[in-house]
This record gives C-alpha cells, structure tokens and sequence, in this order.
C-alpha cells in the first residue's frame, strides 16, 4: 500500500498518539489508584505516603505528582521527541511520493521502538513502585501525545506545500 508523504507523516502521528494515550492513562490510574491507600498498600506508594504526610492528604499528593509528569513530558516532547518527529518527517521527505507503509520507520527506528517497550513491560516485573510507575508513563505518554501534535502540525504543512505546487 503506498501512500502520500502527508498520510504517511498523519499515521506516524496517530501511533505515537495511541501509545502516548495508552501510557498516560495508564500512568494516571496507577498515580490516582494510590490517592486512598490503606496501610497494607502503602508500600506500593512510598512517593505518595511521603508527599501526603508532609501535604496533609493523598490527593493533594497526587495532583502535584500528576503535575510535574505533565510539564515534564510536555518539555520532553516539545524539545526532546520533537526533534526526532522532525527527522522522521525529514526521511519521508526524502522517498519517492507515493511511499509503502512499510517504509514509515527505519529498520533502526524498529529495534529503537522494541527496546523502549520491552523497558516499559519490564517496569512491571521489577518491582517498581506503583507511584513511580505511573509517574514515569504519565511522563512518557504526555510526551508522546505532545510529539504526536508535532507530527500533526507538519503533517499540514506538507499537505499544504504539496497542494500549492
């Protein structure tokens, strides 16, 4: 299936899009699940249990905790997967029109993509604190979404220099 750079650049956004959706929300329950913790789940919520002691409650906590990952995917995404949404787009740019959907990443950009998401599953199974998890996926999912509008912007802007030629 070919398609044309800007459709190309739209479905590379949509992925990102997807599994920054995915990890944010993610991240959001595992962070709000901890609001109400009893003591026998305190243990999974050390960032939680601490920040509630000292704020004077958990959800106090966890609107701090949601906060900072927010601005911090957001500076992640703007200035760190930005520029790399701007070399994807650049390497589309650089293939016949139309492309195969095949060619939407680089082999590089595969091996890249499996290692991030075997990081991600691993988190599971290595006893990472259930705050923490879901701090560092509210982080990277922001960031992802905020790429996806990245990918999105220039998506337009080729689709509007290619219907001007």
């Amino acid at each position: 299936m070919k398609l044309s750079h800007a459709k190309l650049i739209i479905i590379s956004g949509l992925i990102w899009f997807a599994a920054g959706f995915y990890l944010l929300q993610l991240g959001l329950n595992l962070l709000l699940g901890g609001v109400h913790f009893d003591q026998k789940l305190a243990g999974s919520y050390p960032m939680l249990k601490a920040m509630s002691s000292y704020l004077g409650s958990g959800e106090t906590a966890a609107i701090i905790l949601v906060a900072i990952a927010l601005f911090i995917g957001y500076l992640k995404g703007r200035y760190v997967l930005g520029k790399s949404a701007h070399k994807g787009v650049a390497r589309i740019l650089t293939m016949p029109n139309p492309v195969s959907l095949a060619r939407i990443y680089s082999p590089k950009y595969y091996v890249l993509l499996g290692v991030m998401m075997l990081l991600g599953i691993s988190m599971k199974y290595l006893g990472i604190n259930n705050d923490l998890r879901g701090f560092i996926d509210a982080i990277i999912g922001s960031a992802l979404i905020n790429g996806a509008m990245i990918y999105f912007k220039l998506a337009q802007t080729v689709k509007t220099q290619s219907n001007s030629r």
